[in-house]
């Protein structure tokens, strides 16, 4: 009867990591992160960076980074990425859980931001050709895309789409 019982009880255990993982968001790996730069025309211009420590975290973005590690931050990878006469940045952020990643989305949320549907919240802004970019949040993952040379709405859209997918 106790033998019985402790199965059971492992089993659901296991079950419940089981669910656990499964409904969590992940960072995707640099490895994927750089096929889909590929898939998409891109190349590196710098980058990609992982920064896995609150230090180099702190020392990446010159002392800025305690309120990002204070709601929970993990860990980053930055880069920019270059395709003709296009250059994007990109910042992803894993989150302790998906609370943390949608403070972190609030927080960096501003006005003249407009909703698109990317990743479970997603906002996009246009302040010329060379000031728009995107926002989302997917589960424990916030992420970052920006242009700093002529990009399109659409392509930028299609972008975070797709890196979305990574992410689920």
């Amino acid at each position: 009867m106790a033998r019985g019982t402790t199965l059971l009880m492992l089993a659901f255990i296991g079950t419940t990591l089981f669910l656990f993982t499964c409904t969590r968001g992940s960072m995707p790996a640099i490895q994927e992160i750089s096929e889909w730069v590929e898939e998409n025309g891109y190349q590196w211009s710098e980058g990609p960076d992982e920064i896995r420590t609150n230090q180099g975290f702190f020392n990446y973005i010159d002392g800025a980074a305690q309120p990002i590690i204070d709601l929970g931050w993990k860990r980053s990878i930055f880069g920019s990425l270059e395709k003709e006469t296009s250059r994007l940045r990109l910042t992803i952020h894993e989150m302790a859980n998906p609370r943390a990643a949608t403070a972190l989305f609030g927080q960096s949320a501003f006005r003249g931001t407009q909703p698109v549907a990317v990743g479970e919240r997603g906002m996009y802004w246009d302040r010329g050709p060379f000031s728009k970019g995107i926002i989302f949040q997917n589960k424990n993952v916030f992420c970052e895309l920006i242009a700093e040379k002529q990009v399109g709405r659409a392509t930028l859209l299609v972008l975070a789409s797709s890196l979305a997918s990574l992410t689920e």
